[in-house]
């Protein structure tokens, strides 16, 4: 007899958004996957709500951070304590490697760097849920997205987003 596994749509549907609000996460590493148009990375930030009796664990949210989305880089870097150096020719480099991997596979790529295992705050908001193309889903259902990264360098005199949600 061959065995049946069943559910009910909203038991698949996974859980649901947490709460706005500020968290502390903990940055475990990083999933790197082509971009849609595979003109860029996404890094694939993995996140982890940590100290939070109801949420612990939880993913904050998806966040792709896209090596085209350079002015995210210091406000990422820095939630965590970390700030980004410059190379010779006097751009900015993001701290850490991903090893010696063909561009061509992202997926294979293995961070190693500062910024792994670092902790930092960022504030979660929900917005409605969008489809593949962007559009808002007509469901009604929410999704959370980080509005902002607070800033952990000590003295940091820099300038960061206060609204990192695309309109």
């Amino acid at each position: 007899m061959a065995v049946r596994f069943t559910a009910t749509k909203e038991e698949i549907s996974g859980l649901p958004p947490i709460p706005e609000g500020l968290y502390e996460v903990r940055l475990d590493g990083f999933k790197p996957a082509w971009a849609q148009k595979k003109d860029s990375y996404n890094l694939n930030p993995q996140m982890k709500v940590i100290g939070h009796a109801e949420h612990n664990d939880r993913k904050p949210s998806f966040f792709n951070l896209n090596t085209k989305a350079k002015f995210m880089w210091k406000d990422f870097c820095h939630c965590f304590g970390v700030q980004c150096a410059e190379d010779a020719s006097g751009e900015t480099e993001f701290p850490g490697d991903f090893g010696d991997h063909a561009a061509n596979a992202p997926e294979t790529w293995e961070y190693s760097g500062p910024l792994l295992g670092q902790t930092g705050q960022l504030y979660v908001v929900q917005t409605p849920a969008r489809d593949k193309n962007g559009n808002v889903k007509s469901d009604g259902t929410m999704r959370n997205e980080i509005k902002y990264f607070v800033c952990k360098v000590p003295g940091c005199a820099e300038s960061h987003s206060d609204n990192l949600i695309k309109k």
